[in-house]
C-alpha cells in the first residue's frame, strides 16, 4: 500500500502544472451559470459595545481616548440589533454596481467604469428586499461632563501615568440611517494603474437623526441636530418627522476613493490617500446651546442648505 500511495502521489504532482492551465479567474456570472451561486451575501444582526480605544504615540506621551461606544438600532418599529446583509460581488468589464447587487434598488451614487477583478461590497437591510435603510444609534460617552475619570465621557486627553485628563466632548448621541455603502476593491490605484497596491472606493448615502453633542473643550452643544440631502431642509425641520426615518427618500451623500499616493510634502514618498470627489447635504441644528450642561442658554437655530463639498484631496503619513 505504501507504493501505490507514492504512485498516486507523484501522479498528482506530475498532473498539477497541466491542470493548472485551464484555471482561470471566474466572476459571478461565471460562477452563477457553473454553481447556481453568484455572490456571496452575510448576515448580521448584532450589538456592538467598546469600553475604550485608547491612541498613544509612545510610553511616555499622553492618550487620546475614545470611551463607552455603543452601536446597535435605534428601537421600536426598527428593532433594537443592527441588523445588516453583507453582499460581495465581482464583477466584470463596463459593470456598474446596479449590475451585480441583489435587489432591483437603484442608489443615489452610480459608478460606472468597473473592471474585471474588481470586488463589491454592498449593505442592505437584512429583514426586506434592501428598500428600508439600514438603521443604527450610535451612543459614546456616558453624558456626565462633571466626570473627568479616563473611563466615563466621550472624547477624552489624558496623561501618560493617567493621573490627568481633560474632556474634549462629554457624550454624543445619534440616529443614522443608510441607505447606501458600497465598498469596492479596485485593482486599479488612484492613479490607475494596474500590478500595485489596488485602491478602495467608497460610495454612502445617509441621512442623520436626532443628533446630541456636547463640546466641553467650547462649552457649546447641540441639541436634535439633522443631516439629509440638498433640498430636505423643510422636512429636516418638520418636527413630526423626527425619528421616522423620512429623511432617507433624499439622503446626505459622499463619494471618495482611498488608496496608496503621494503628498505635498516632497520627502514623503508613500501616503494614504484619501481623495473626496463629493460631499452633498443639508444640516438643520434646531438648537444651539452655549454654557455648561446645567447652566447653558440657547443662543438660536442655524440652517446649512445645499451644502456641497468636491474634489477634495487629504494625505496623511507618519513622521519620523
Amino acid at each position: 500500500m505504501k507504493g501505490l500511495n507514492k504512485l498516486a502521489f507523484l501522479t498528482a504532482v506530475a498532473a498539477t502544472p497541466f491542470a493548472s492551465q485551464a484555471m482561470e479567474p471566474m466572476s459571478d456570472a461565471a460562477m452563477g451559470d457553473t454553481t447556481g451561486q453568484a455572490g456571496v451575501t452575510i448576515e448580521l444582526d448584532a450589538n456592538l459595545s467598546m469600553d475604550q480605544i485608547a491612541y498613544s504615540q509612545g510610553e511616555n506621551t499622553g492618550s487620546f481616548l475614545v470611551n463607552n461606544v455603543d452601536i446597535g438600532g435605534i428601537g421600536g418599529p426598527f428593532g433594537d440589533s443592527l441588523d445588516l446583509a453583507i453582499n460581495i460581488d465581482l464583477v466584470e468589464d463596463g459593470q456598474t454596481p446596479d449590475d451585480v447587487k441583489p435587489g432591483q434598488n437603484p442608489r443615489p451614487i452610480q459608478r460606472s467604469g468597473l473592471n474585471d477583478g474588481d470586488a463589491l461590497i454592498s449593505l442592505k437591510n437584512i429583514k426586506n428586499d434592501g428598500s428600508a435603510p439600514v438603521d443604527a444609534r450610535i451612543k459614546i460617552g456616558e453624558g456626565d461632563a462633571t466626570d473627568n475619570s479616563n473611563n466615563g465621557n466621550a472624547f477624552q486627553l489624558a496623561s501618560s501615568d493617567g493621573s490627568n485628563s481633560a474632556t474634549l466632548i462629554s457624550d454624543l448621541d445619534m440616529d443614522v440611517f443608510l441607505s447606501q455603502l458600497d465598498i469596492i476593491a479596485k485593482i486599479e490605484d488612484l492613479q490607475g494603474n494596474t500590478g500595485t497596491q489596488g485602491s478602495l472606493g467608497i460610495d454612502v448615502a445617509f441621512a442623520i437623526d436626532q443628533l446630541d453633542v456636547s463640546f466641553d473643550v467650547a462649552s457649546v452643544s447641540l441639541e436634535g441636530m439633522r443631516m439629509a440631502g440638498p433640498g430636505s431642509m423643510p422636512n429636516l425641520q418638520e418636527p413630526a418627522n423626527i425619528g421616522t426615518g423620512g429623511s432617507v427618500t433624499n439622503p446626505a451623500v459622499a463619494s471618495m476613493d482611498i488608496g496608496v499616493g503621494g503628498a505635498a510634502n516632497p520627502e514623503v514618498s508613500e501616503a494614504l490617500n484619501i481623495n473626496l470627489s463629493t460631499f452633498e447635504a443639508d444640516i438643520w441644528m434646531p438648537t444651539i446651546n452655549v454654557g455648561n450642561n446645567t447652566g447653558g442658554a440657547s443662543i438660536g437655530s442655524v440652517a446649512i442648505s445645499q451644502m456641497v463639498l468636491t474634489d477634495t484631496q487629504m494625505a496623511v503619513y507618519g513622521r519620523d
